[in-house]
């Protein structure tokens, strides 16, 4: 287990040393996803930390004024972390009132705090959040009173040593104050002017710039056949004293990559005539390239939307699934005859309101289904924000209107001349915000857009037999360029490409395929302030001629975003990561009333997984518990988070390396299929992991069907 010792001195030797702070930090590093610094270390540490924020000023613990002011530190540090840290630093968060009754305590802490030990020796908390359905609610220890709760009590080890009686010791707050710096990760396509992949560039031929500051890559790693290729570290060697032969160079070592494609049909803007022609296109890549490291999965939206097949590496049955979507209605057909109706009607009009009345009823109409979709695409991106991997989504339509029905509204423009109409219908309808989100939602998430308007080669509608009467021209310019400006704006935001006016999509489909297996993985690194902020980014290759493609921009996420947004992806993707060997464990479910039932569940983290800091007489430490579930209606609880210290007694300390922590839950729940889904974060290092759990509870009291897995 990771601790620091009273022979971990700062002075002597590094021979003597068991753990300096330059490894503790160093292996801190390696081990999170964000590169956490501890940015609390006082002068005399200061040396062991990286440049990037060496000689920065550290931050003050709040005062209670509600400001933060940074100033260094007064004082040098201790010479030993043996004894204290908190000698070493000072305490991000004031002691608590150590006076004050058991009875205030209680009324006052908040959920996860040190609450008293009961009769058995063990600590009980409460998790707070609200109610996803009747069968399951969470509430905070005041509100024990509510119809409908989650219950939790936290159970200490029975290893565990338990506080000699007296005035407890203070429990540990925040250890350290931190600020991190994470290495952004772009995925860079690279063509030249006819579209040919450009290979064999280097880390000095590209410039990044985010926020409009150049950046320095630091990490840098051209993929080829989907696979990294890691150059072999060049060393200097020495003169040799004599010819030698020369060695054949190593091979450069190679990791696979996972490719995730979601296609998302969009049944409530296309044809059946216009779909069934391209989803042929795509049965064809999707049998000869998802395979092995690539996966796909088949989404489609009718007004709802549902997965039709998910994550798998079957080419094969994903071609089966979309063969069976060519049989299903499609609305595209419908909203032209409906257009045809609105036409004669404006034809029919006497003035310009009346028409503008007649529209404006079929734009609404458009335009509530236009939101639905693209929520639907936002809450599919959504769900992969924890999914590892390259992610791509392949829209499938006859394209998506900037705004509902601008041709229309020039339709009434030409006939009345009047533009006026036309002018305030592009602010009523326009929904480019919409779209934005949809761009901001799929770089945040890692995710690239490629959009397929599936009319393919079009005709001026104007010749066909049911518009040779009407009284005025559709605007044909007008009407492509609404409906398609949208598809190319996702696309180039988020690198991906738009598939436009091919009534073949195989060979764009293809190029698809090359942009996940070759292309440049680009990284720099940034002071980051823990928050969620969005920033702009830009690609350039220093050679003339070529095109770059990437994302246009990216969300900044702290750690607590990012183990949130895996929980519930977790949910639909399952997901084991377990560096923490959790153990998770249900037990039978008992009943609790007439409608519920009490479902008790164990998690179990080994000592020796955790990090643990010493403070006075005590190792303290502290983990972080995420729950969420999902019943088999789809419908979610709100994502509840739970710290909890972890103090015990250093003398016996060592005796508990072979044991667990053990936290216990339970839960409330109706009756039928639940998924559980958790995750246990260690606060000190933010090594995280995942597990998943399906539970049966039966309509018969005491009584539960197998768990599935």
């Amino acid at each position: 287990m990771r601790k620091f010792d009273k022979d971990d001195s700062l002075e002597g030797p590094t021979a003597t040393r068991r753990h300096s702070l330059d490894e503790l930090l160093r292996s801190g590093i390696d081990g999170l996803d964000e590169g956490e610094i501890l940015q609390e270390a006082p002068e005399k540490f200061k040396e062991f930390l990286p440049e990037e924020i060496r000689g920065q000023e550290a931050r003050q613990p709040d005062d209670g004024d509600g400001e933060d002011e940074p100033e260094a530190r007064d004082g040098p540090a201790h010479e030993a972390f043996g004894q204290g840290l908190a000698e070493a630093v000072d305490h991000v968060e004031d002691e608590a009132d150590h006076d004050r009754s058991e009875d205030e305590r209680n009324e006052n802490e908040e959920p996860g705090g040190q609450v008293p030990a009961d009769a058995e020796g063990h600590r009980g908390g409460i998790l707070a959040a609200r109610p996803y359905n009747p069968a399951m609610s969470i509430r905070p220890a005041p509100l024990l009173r509510a119809s409908f709760l989650l219950l939790a009590a936290l159970f200490g080890s029975s290893a565990a040593s338990q506080a000699p009686a007296g005035k407890p010791e203070a429990p540990a707050g925040g250890f350290v104050a931190r600020e991190s710096i994470s290495v952004t990760n772009l995925d860079v396509v690279v063509t030249d002017a006819k579209g040919n992949r450009v290979t064999g560039l280097k880390k000095e031929d590209f410039i990044v710039i985010e926020d409009n500051l150049e950046q320095v890559v630091t990490n840098f790693a051209p993929v080829e056949q989907g696979r990294f290729i890691l150059p072999v570290e060049e060393t200097p060697a020495p003169p040799p004293p004599a010819p030698a032969p020369a060695l054949a160079p190593a091979p450069a070592p190679e990791r696979t990559l996972r490719t995730r494609i979601v296609i998302f049909v969009d049944n409530l803007h296309i044809s059946p005539f216009n779909r069934n022609r391209v989803l042929r296109n795509v049965e064809a890549f999707v049998r000869e390239n998802v395979k092995d490291n690539v996966e796909g999965m088949i989404v489609s939206f009718n007004r709802s939307l549902k997965i039709r097949r998910k994550f798998t590496n079957d080419g094969r049955d994903l071609s089966d699934v979309l063969k069976q979507i060519e049989d299903e209605s499609a609305m595209g057909q419908q909203n032209l005859s409906e257009r045809r109706d609105v036409i004669r009607a404006i034809d029919d009009s006497t003035s310009a309101d009346d028409a503008a009345g007649r529209v404006r009823s079929y734009c609404q109409s458009l335009d509530n289904d236009l939101n639905f979709t693209i929520d639907a695409m936002t809450t599919t991106i959504n769900q992969l924000a924890g999914v590892e991997g390259r992610k791509i989504l392949i829209h499938v339509s006859d394209g998506l209107p900037q705004s509902s029905g601008a041709e229309l509204w020039k339709y009434i423009a030409d006939k009345y001349r009047d533009n006026s109409t036309q002018t305030m219908s592009q602010f009523e309808f326009d929904r480019t915000s919409k779209y934005l989100s949809v761009v901001q939602a799929a770089n945040a998430s890692g995710v690239s857009i490629y959009t397929i308007d599936a009319g393919g080669l079009q005709v001026d509608s104007n010749v066909s037999a049911e518009n040779r009467t009407t009284s005025q021209r559709i605007d044909t310019f007008v009407e492509q360029n609404n409906l398609q400006s949208m598809l190319s704006l996702m696309a180039e935001e988020t690198g991906g490409e738009a598939i436009l006016n091919k009534n073949d999509v195989l060979p764009a489909l293809s190029n698809i395929q090359k942009d996940y297996t070759s292309y440049y993985s680009i990284g720099y690194r940034s002071l980051r302030s823990g928050l969620d902020r969005p920033h702009k980014v830009e690609v350039k290759v220093k050679k003339k001629g070529l095109i770059v493609r990437a994302r246009r921009s990216y969300l900044e996420k702290g750690i607590e975003t990012k183990v949130r947004e895996a929980v519930t992806s977790a949910l639909y993707f399952p997901r084991d990561d377990n560096p923490l060997a959790v153990g998770l464990e249900v037990g039978k479910p008992a009943p609790a009333d007439r409608e519920n039932f009490v479902v008790p569940v164990v998690i179990r983290i080994p000592y020796s997984r955790l990090a643990m800091l010493p403070e006075g007489s005590k190792m303290r430490g502290r983990v972080v518990f995420y729950f969420e579930v999902i019943d088999s209606e789809g419908k979610l609880s709100d994502l509840t988070t739970q710290p909890v210290p972890v103090d015990e007694d250093a003398k016996t300390f060592e005796a508990l390396a072979r044991k667990d922590f053990v936290y216990g839950v339970k839960l409330l729940m109706i009756p039928g299929g639940q998924k559980l889904s958790i995750a246990v974060r260690d606060d000190i290092t933010n090594a995280t992991s995942f597990l998943q759990k399906s539970i049966f509870v039966s309509a018969f009291a005491g009584e539960q069907g197998p768990a599935r897995k």
